[in-house]
């Protein structure tokens, strides 16, 4: 479990007095998971967050003045989470290589289309043919993330299925199991019922302590 980004974490580091004043800022490999403070800092242009267990990129839509932001080696799994960047115009660098969300094959693909405004993702500068592809998919009328969903959530959703279909296979067949039973079950005691008509007091007799065994070893 990580810890959260306070004021006073800010104020030693940067040795501002006021967050609002703060333009640059680095804590690296400081082990924060909440940067819900952000928020007090608008003014913001440089963000180095580097090695730390942030899972959300929603606390950066507040820093308007963005300008280059550090999140390599974090818990970012999700690249819708990049809707909250999409309103900071002024973002031309961003790092979220080493992140879980870097797995997805489409990954700058995804990023750039997001982010049209980038110009450097992770080590590598943005193709004009990367922005060109990213503009195509702008211009479409779907849904970016129903385009490209993440693996993650693919492989999620299928697996549900496969898993409910099996659980729908089963509880059809343990339905039918157990209807066929009940039907030979009912052919056997119209059986015996038309059997009893036809025997004495002795073979009844008889069938009686059967009966009452089969019923004891049923209790037990």
């Amino acid at each position: 479990m990580g810890k959260p980004l306070t004021e006073e974490l800010i104020i030693q580091k940067t040795k501002c007095s006021s967050l609002s004043q703060i333009k640059n800022l680095n804590l690296w490999g400081s082990d924060i998971d909440d940067i819900s403070i952000l928020k007090q800092i608008p003014n913001a242009e440089v963000l180095s967050l580097s090695v730390n267990k942030i899972n959300s990129l929603k606390d950066f839509q507040y820093c308007k003045n963005l300008q280059e932001l550090y999140l390599r080696k974090n818990n970012i799994s999700d690249l819708k989470e990049l809707k909250y960047l999409s309103g900071l115009q002024n973002l031309k660098v961003l790092w979220l290589q080493d992140n879980p969300c870097a797995e997805n094959p489409d990954y700058r693909k995804i990023v750039i289309s997001y982010l049209p405004n980038l110009s450097k993702l992770d080590n590598s500068q943005i193709t004009p043919q990367e922005k060109q592809e990213a503009q195509k998919i702008q211009g479409s009328n779907n849904n970016f993330s129903q385009v490209y969903l993440n693996d993650n959530e693919k492989q999620k959703n299928g697996l549900n299925e496969i898993q409910e279909n099996q659980s729908q296979m089963i509880e059809n067949e343990m339905t039918n199991n157990s209807q066929q039973f009940e039907k030979q079950n009912q052919n056997i005691v119209c059986a015996i019922l038309s059997l009893i008509k036809d025997l004495d007091i002795n073979s009844l007799e008889i069938v009686r302590r059967d009966v009452l065994k089969k019923m004891e070893k049923f209790k037990n």
